[in-house]
């Protein structure tokens, strides 16, 4: 017997050997084929670091701009991996409304640039004061003698604003698009409503809000949208769908009445036109023809020359390239103006561009409060809110520059609502566009509690505490009446501090703050009527004022950012440099299908995720988005 047991641990003991070595073969393998990926992959990004060509304008060219992605105030901080499932292709998922007009505004007097260009086929969104500007920009562009073309398989909304104002617009004839042409759906807010769920699932939702026109939290008490809302709501979307209109009947010199008949009869003049929107288009007049691309080609290269098989051109991204300095020139004895961008959902701490942290954001007020050289700020805020005290962490460190003698300036981008209010409203002036959506003074709180849902599944809890309020944070039980009260009474605390602090930033009654309160989003025009703005203007308009302010005649303008760490800086280099490559290599591989949805799922699971480690008071604005 034992010498069998000793037969069979020696044969195991061989069979172990074997699989030993067999997994280390494995190993040895799995190890190789990653550092050869990872070598692979490195050689990918080096070659993209140091084959960089020095980029150079032709003597005579077409200026593309064609942006990618969504237009927007700031570029959120770069994921590399996200990047590379996005699909990177040489197309970054945002492009800088700043780039655009800096591109339009350098072309007009740069005589190589004979001609300028839209290619959209790449712009996925844009809120409307973006597109706004970039309109007033090429409107400016065209009184250099310049012209302006379009070309494009489809014109939707977003696109054909900003094609409007091209001298010619075109469509390619060779274009069969279910919903080509120039489709237009109007403006929008279709909140989603889960009241009914909710009781089907018996969860219970309890509702804190202050202001009348607080309605973001109707999608919890309501299955659709109340009186008041509906008013409200139309009230904004009515005034930029009228400045949208007003916008397309001048440019393109049709009637209003024609205008309003195309967008809200389109299906009958569709079938007039034999179910061709190509057609159509031309038909009213909002295209000027439809021509193959090879035609197109061929009146480009008459303008400005051919340059290999196409004409000759250069694009946004490449043009800013060759056209910008490498470096800031500013001359560090001038007087300055700070420039601070304060773009995406406020939040407090430390946030990467894209979103704006309160600790990221005085930390850039107070490099320019502590700098002798500036002497004015200018804040250009995007944001439709967050966090309320972030938002008045900000205020204040804004408030400090301004008792040091320094006037602060707010620049509103497309959205400067509830926290990007907040943080306006002590400044010294405030501009909007004429598209900007602000306001929305108030506050709103849901806490929901699951002691219904628990009980149809035979759970319940019970126990002892030391306090009234032991209990407070157990959402199995209906919710305590003290915790209860307490939020109410904080949340009440807030907007009352919000309404004196706009009071008293504007030189207004109280009174007539909270009349303009209550959650109300406002247009701009309207924000301007009840003077929760001083006028319409731009970004330079709201630098020329602070300069006026501040009595300067001569200055330099200063752009503050945050400052990347020397691994963000290399992870930056990285993928702009080297990711194309790795994409474009792998590009048609099964591998890739489908991962480009991750994206998307990241994106909207981030702010669901910042708010529940931040829980707090929020002043935001959740109907300010178009759908």
């Amino acid at each position: 017997m034992l010498a069998w047991a000793y037969r069979d641990f020696g044969m195991y003991h061989m069979v172990g050997r074997i699989f030993a070595g067999a997994w280390r073969a494995i190993g040895v393998a799995r190890n190789t084929t990653f550092n050869l990926i990872f070598l692979l992959l490195a050689g990918f990004i080096l070659l993209g670091i140091f084959s960089t060509e020095s980029i150079s304008v032709p003597e005579s060219t077409a200026l593309i701009i064609n942006p990618t992605g969504v237009i927007v105030e700031q570029k959120k901080s770069l994921d590399p991996f996200a990047e590379f499932l996005s699909g990177y292709e040489n197309n970054d998922t945002e492009t800088r409304l700043i780039d655009i007009l800096d591109a339009i505004e350098t072309a007009a007097t740069d005589d190589r640039v004979k001609v300028l260009v839209l290619d959209l086929s790449k712009l996925q969104g844009a809120a409307f004061s973006k597109l706004e500007e970039i309109g007033n920009a090429l409107e400016t562009f065209k009184h250099s003698g310049k012209p302006v073309y379009a070309f494009a398989k489809s014109y939707p909304q977003n696109h054909y604003y900003i094609a409007a104002h091209s001298d010619q617009i075109f469509l390619d004839q060779n274009s069969h698009q279910m919903l080509g042409g120039v489709f237009l759906t109007g403006l929008g807010v279709y909140p989603t409503y889960y009241k009914a769920a909710l009781d089907k699932f018996k969860v219970n939702f309890h509702i804190y809000k202050a202001g009348l026109y607080k309605s973001a939290v109707e999608p919890f008490e309501r299955n659709s949208m109340s009186d008041v809302a509906r008013s409200a709501n139309l009230s904004w979307l009515t005034h930029l769908w009228q400045e949208y209109t007003q916008t397309i009947i001048t440019q393109r010199d049709i009637s209003s009445a024609d205008f309003k008949h195309y967008t809200n009869h389109y299906d009958e003049l569709l079938s007039k036109a034999a179910g061709n929107p190509n057609l159509l288009a031309v038909q009213q007049g909002l295209v000027d023809d439809t021509i193959s691309y090879a035609k197109w080609q061929d009146m480009l290269t008459n303008i400005v020359g051919p340059a290999g098989t196409s004409f000759s051109q250069i694009g946004l991204k490449d043009y800013l390239d060759a056209t910008r300095p490498a470096l800031p020139l500013n001359s560090p004895d001038s007087n300055k103006i700070a420039v601070i961008t304060a773009s995406g959902v406020i939040h407090d701490g430390e946030q990467p561009a894209g979103s704006i942290g309160s600790d990221s954001i005085i930390k850039l007020i107070r490099q320019a409060r502590q700098n002798q050289t500036v002497k004015a700020l200018v804040i250009r805020v995007d944001s439709p809110g967050g966090s309320a005290s972030a938002s008045e962490e900000i205020r204040n460190e804004l408030v400090l520059a301004q008792k040091q003698g320094k006037p602060v300036v707010i620049s509103m981008g497309s959205y400067a609502a509830s926290g990007g209010y907040w943080i306006a409203a002590s400044a010294n002036k405030i501009f909007a566009a004429s598209t900007t959506i602000t306001g929305s003074i108030g506050a709103f709180a849901l806490l929901p509690t699951l002691e219904k849902t628990a009980a149809e599944w035979g759970i319940h809890s019970d126990g002892v505490g030391t306090t009234t309020l032991s209990n407070s944070a157990n959402i199995l039980q209906d919710i305590n009446p003290i915790f209860d009260h307490t939020i109410q009474q904080s949340l009440q605390f807030t907007y009352n501090r919000f309404i004196e602090l706009v009071a008293d930033g504007r030189g207004m009654q109280a009174e007539t703050v909270e009349a303009l309160s209550q959650g109300r989003v406002w247009a701009a025009q309207d924000a301007l009527k009840h003077g929760l703005i001083d006028a319409i203007g731009n970004l330079k308009d709201a630098i020329s004022s602070a300069a006026l302010l501040a009595k300067l005649g001569n200055y330099e303008v200063l752009y503050l950012e945050k400052s990347l760490s020397p691994k963000e800086q290399l992870l930056n280099k990285l993928v702009n440099s080297g990711l194309q490559s790795v994409y474009s290599a792998v590009e048609h591989s099964d591998n890739l299908s489908g991962l480009s949805g991750l994206r998307a799922i990241s994106n909207r699971l981030n702010g669901f995720i910042k708010l529940s480690k931040q829980p707090g008071l929020y002043v935001q604005c959740m109907e300010c988005i178009l759908k």
